[in-house]
């Protein structure tokens, strides 16, 4: 049988933690709540990027790899420039820019605002806030221009800001087609140093780190670039290594 602990030792136990330690550095929030167990947890929270640690040792190793200071730069790069995700901040959560290939010749790059939770397509801003705001879904026409129904012409479908990196990274999935099938290959891009990295994985690792592998590239054009069109536009060769 499990023994209950009185009340008063509960209050005191939560009043202990809810004490802000000496080494948590100025701005870092403490917060301490109840799990689904009941137990109490303690964790802390970074006042620049949001992310939380249960450890001091967690905290020390994420001060010391200054994380911060890369969201800080990824920042000020993002609002110094026009880059592809701040000109898609007004794209919901949960919605990604996807890129097929159409046209008579299929020389064209056409863009689409897709929700894959839900199937849905659309070809304009308006549309994609229409459907947020009345749940009414647009005809998405490319005068028979791109077949939406097909996996044989994706090109890409585009992610940004994704979780765990700093605010301006862009993720992208392309499309291959091989032998064996399609083949999808993920890019995660820096806006500050545009380099190009295959996992989340050696992103994390390079912005802890600092250090660049042979895996990492810079692409000839940037995704930002690549992108960077309304609607439709020429196709263009992906610019990737394999």
């Amino acid at each position: 049988m499990e023994a209950k602990v009185p009340g008063d030792v509960k209050e005191t136990v939560k009043e202990d933690m809810e004490q802000t330690p000496d080494w948590l550095p100025d701005g870092w929030v403490m917060k301490v709540k109840h799990g689904e167990d009941g137990a109490l947890y303690q964790y802390f929270v970074s006042p620049i990027s949001g992310s939380k640690f249960r450890m001091k040792a967690e905290v020390l190793n994420y001060l010391f790899s200054e994380m911060d200071e890369h969201w800080i730069q990824s920042k000020e790069k993002a609002a110094r420039s026009s880059m592809l995700p701040k000109a898609h901040e007004w794209l919901p959560k949960g919605w990604f820019v996807e890129i097929r290939a159409g046209g008579e010749n299929m020389d064209k790059m056409f863009k689409f605002y897709v929700h894959p939770a839900m199937g849905v397509r659309l070809f304009y801003k308006e549309d994609v806030l229409l459907y947020v705001k009345e749940m009414k879904i647009t005809e998405c026409d490319t005068d028979g221009q791109c077949d939406m129904n097909s996996q044989d012409n994706l090109l890409a479908l585009l992610e940004f800001n994704p979780s765990l990196l700093p605010q301006g990274w862009v993720k992208e999935i392309a499309y291959r087609k091989t032998k064996e099938g399609i083949r999808k290959d993920m890019y995660y891009t820096d806006p500050v140093s545009q380099y190009v990295f295959r996992t989340r994985r050696s992103a994390l690792r390079y912005l802890e780190t600092g250090k660049v592998t042979k895996r990492q590239f810079i692409q000839n054009t940037s995704v930002h670039d690549l992108y960077s069109f309304d609607k439709s536009a020429d196709l263009l060769r992906f610019p990737y290594k394999d």
